[in-house]
């Protein structure tokens, strides 16, 4: 009998462990959604080592689609009038629910670790699709932003940042926190009643109570589905009933998403000061938009210069923006950028001065007027003892005259371990001209006769340096017939 009753006992023990162990593990597993690196990632052993582990469980992770369709706690009222309306709307316009799809993949992960982690109803990660088809950059006509539609005042209590250089509502990071800390606040004060804490979240709980308050005094229900509220909110929580039904339906409602892997994808580096994102997308071997698309909260070229620093990235540019970035030459520019000077050139031509300027004297500098400008995709690359120009172009599958090209080189050119050349590797033209690799979105367009460089701009809503730079023309002549780039994919 005692000992029946020792072995109970450290059965329960062992029962209670592995619950605390396995709720450690899920800390362990980043309940943060993000994965937080040091720009200095590249000096040591461990943190790359960490950074490798962390690419490698996210490549191999299971769909979250799928996770999430498994965790849905809200009763979704399938078969209520409301919300077959709903689910009829989304079936026959399948284009919106992708396009919203899409859109979500980069920060989807991290918003379902949010959710967990404030123990709220899963569902709620299909919010910002339907306030904002999950688009940082929308503004509603009543001053609502960002992907949770947070309205200026709300923001402002919920701690967001707003001012000249940044929109808090917009940050991705920044907006999750405030929103769920709202959602959590709305399920306590409606005890846990979901359908009415939405219903706040679209019009606001006085609203609501106001509903709840009229239905008493005239005898009726106070209930979600009886309250007299405004048609929009009687259509927003339907609306998310039936987006959730869908995706836990996936037999009944074909709409197959693109798979979004269950890891962090999200990076975030504090870079420590202002910088010019042009030049952060350059080091990171991305486009502007897409640096932008992650870092919607910047209302400019540049970072706030009293901060946030904070940039994010995909985990699987980390390594290659923290090394561009440790042996940058902007790292010695003013600290500040003047919001009163166009960064977006400026930056560009310190950057391609300095590299060129501080090479050490045997590498011989042409003067050339037409000098190259780092693109997205390229690389900044530190020589290493043994190298040659064949070597570096050969190691990074480009033609020889890429790199003199990029460079301002002239032979002889002998190499000096330390000296930092521009690899363009964006280009891949077999005969190393100097040549803009098209990016999905650009623009080719033939030249017409009357078309300057500012008019062909103002046509396609881009600004005439981003021509320029994009052609590599150093002045404004064009002829009639010429082929210019048009870069319409950064300001698209």
């Amino acid at each position: 009998m005692i000992q029946r009753r020792y072995n109970l006992i450290i059965e329960i023990v062992l029962g209670i462990l592995c619950i605390v162990m396995s709720r450690l593990s899920i800390a362990h597993s980043n309940i943060e959604g993000i994965q937080i690196y040091q720009k200095n990632l590249h000096f040591s052993e461990a943190p790359r080592q960490s950074l490798a582990d962390d690419i490698d469980r996210f490549h191999n992770a299971d769909n979250i689609w799928d996770l999430l369709r498994s965790e849905f706690t809200l009763y979704h009222y399938e078969t209520n009038p409301d919300v077959q309306d709903q689910l009829h709307f989304f079936l026959a316009n399948p284009d919106f629910l992708l396009r919203s799809a899409q859109r979500a993949a980069p920060y989807l992960y991290y918003i379902s670790q949010q959710v967990k982690k404030r123990h709220l109803p899963l569902e709620i990660v299909l919010l910002p699709m339907i306030e904002s088809a999950y688009n940082p950059f929308a503004y509603s006509s009543a001053g609502a932003g960002g992907i949770w539609q947070i309205m200026p005042n709300t923001a402002t209590g919920f701690g967001i940042k707003q001012n000249w250089w940044y929109d808090g509502r917009r940050d991705v990071i920044a907006s999750t926190k405030a929103a769920l800390d709202y959602l959590v606040y709305l399920g306590g004060f409606f005890n846990g009643n979901w359908l009415l804490a939405l219903a706040a979240y679209n019009t606001g709980e006085g609203n609501v109570l106001a509903a709840i308050h009229k239905n008493i005094r005239e005898g009726k229900n106070t209930d979600f589905w009886s309250l007299p509220l405004a048609q929009q909110t009687r259509d927003y929580v339907p609306r998310l009933l039936a987006l959730a039904i869908i995706i836990a339906n996936p037999d009944r409602y074909p709409l197959h998403f693109p798979s979004v892997h269950n890891a962090p994808y999200l990076a975030q580096i504090d870079v420590g000061r202002q910088i010019d994102l042009n030049h952060a997308a350059y080091l990171a071997g991305l486009s502007i938009k897409f640096l932008k698309q992650l870092n919607p909260g910047y209302n400019h070229i540049a970072t706030d210069p009293n901060g946030p620093f904070k940039l994010i990235l995909p985990i699987q540019n980390v390594k290659q923006f923290t090394e561009n970035y440790m042996r940058s030459p902007l790292l010695y520019a003013p600290k500040q950028i003047n919001p009163s000077y166009n960064t977006s050139n400026s930056s560009l031509m310190t950057m391609q001065k300095t590299l060129n300027i501080s090479s050490p004297s045997t590498l011989k500098i042409e003067n050339n007027s037409e000098p190259y400008s780092l693109q997205p995709g390229d690389t900044l690359y530190m020589v290493r003892q043994g190298d040659n120009l064949e070597i570096i172009a050969n190691k990074f599958h480009l033609p020889l005259k890429a790199l003199f090209i990029a460079n301002s080189l002239k032979a002889p050119v002998e190499l000096t371990t330390g000296t930092q050349l521009i690899v363009p590797t964006h280009w891949r033209n077999s005969n190393g001209a100097p040549t803009y690799q098209l990016a999905p979105g650009d623009t080719v367009y033939i030249v017409r006769k009357g078309d300057t460089i500012e008019t062909i701009a103002k046509k396609f809503h881009v600004i005439p340096p981003a021509i320029r730079l994009a052609n590599l023309l150093m002045t404004n002549s064009i002829e009639e017939g010429d082929h210019l780039i048009i870069p319409t994919h950064t300001y698209g």
